[in-house]
């Protein structure tokens, strides 16, 4: 079979290599579609919170139809089936073929096509974190940085359908634009003369006592700096790729606000067994509309340098999809 292989850090490409045998509790899955995700590109280079031994197949999630099992009940119900795919340490959906864990895979509905099954995991598992996270901490309003990626969107979306104020930042003229196109009352350019002002008076406004970092660097001091007292940064990414700055102890300290990281991984560990079935139910309930990611073009496997190099310049337009079996 064909697959992505990462040989060493940053250096990978297309190759043959044999199809997996699945063991007990696992199933073998014929990927139709698998997206680039930013954990992908920084997977590659090293950078990524999940390690795998390497020489290693690439790709988080993707989707496919179940062509074998290795046993088990689960696993015997999933053939033929198809299904939204999580891969583990032993494997990657950048291939042909996957062999993972019968219960990383989610059986798709009908109405659900392969290339938006492909990302069930990723982005709208985010979304719906956050939302969860928004919730419990009962904030009647919230501020995003990346506002133009994929789980921006969706976000967006999901806050605008709560009947949440959110405020959206971006980096350009022409996605303050998108926004508004989208329905969007509060969209800031970062880039702005009155970038921090706008953003200062807005939180207070609004009484934002909630941030969703994905920049990092200086961008989290001037979050904390706008949310309100009580209020609190999430960071879950880091595009600026710089240092916390800009972060005042009077914040932290007479204010009773607070940074903290936010990892789906972890998150998601936490939930119990009912709750992840929920929200599981809940993604996939929302795939088509509220969570639903815009393809942007797709790739055949052997295309992968010239997927990723789209990709990188293309990153706010949508998702890029590998169809490994095309």
């Amino acid at each position: 079979m064909k697959a992505v292989v990462l040989e060493a850090l940053d250096d990978f490409s297309c190759k043959q290599t044999e199809i997996p045998e699945p063991k007990h509790g696992e199933v073998l899955v014929r990927v139709e579609a698998a997206p680039i995700n930013p954990s992908d590109i920084v997977f590659l280079k090293g950078q990524y919170g999940i390690r795998k031994e390497m020489p290693a197949v690439a790709g988080f999630e993707g989707a496919g139809v179940v062509v074998k099992s290795g046993g088990g009940l689960l696993g015997w119900s999933l053939v033929n089936k198809r299904v939204a795919v999580m891969a583990d340490k032993s494997g990657g959906t950048w291939a042909q073929y996957i062999v993972t864990s019968a219960k990383n895979c989610v059986k798709l509905s009908n109405n659900v096509p392969v290339e938006l099954g492909a990302c069930f995991f990723a982005n709208p598992f985010t979304a719906v974190m956050f939302m969860e996270v928004i919730k419990e901490g009962k904030h009647k309003a919230i501020v995003q940085t990346a506002a133009s990626s994929a789980v921006g969107k969706m976000l967006f979306r999901y806050a605008q359908h709560s009947k949440i104020p959110i405020v959206n930042i971006v980096r350009r003229e022409s996605q303050v634009e998108m926004f508004r196109e989208m329905g969007a009352e509060y969209v800031l350019n970062s880039n702005s003369a009155d970038f921090l002002e706008q953003l200062n008076t807005l939180c207070s406004q609004l009484g934002v006592t909630c941030a969703f970092d994905a920049v990092s660097g200086e961008m989290t001091g001037m979050l904390l700096e706008a949310v309100q007292e009580q209020g609190v940064v999430y960071i879950y990414g880091a595009l600026g790729k710089q240092p916390l700055s800009g972060v005042h102890s009077k914040n932290l300290t007479d204010l009773g606000k607070r940074i903290e990281g936010l990892w789906l991984k972890e998150w998601i560990q936490k939930q119990g067994k009912l709750a992840k079935w929920n929200l599981a139910n809940k993604v996939m309930h929302l795939l088509p509309t509220i969570l639903k990611t815009e393809i942007s073009r797709e790739f055949a496997l052997d295309q992968i340098n010239e997927a990723l190099d789209y990709y990188k310049k293309h990153m706010s337009e949508g998702k890029v999809i590998l169809k490994p079996n095309n």
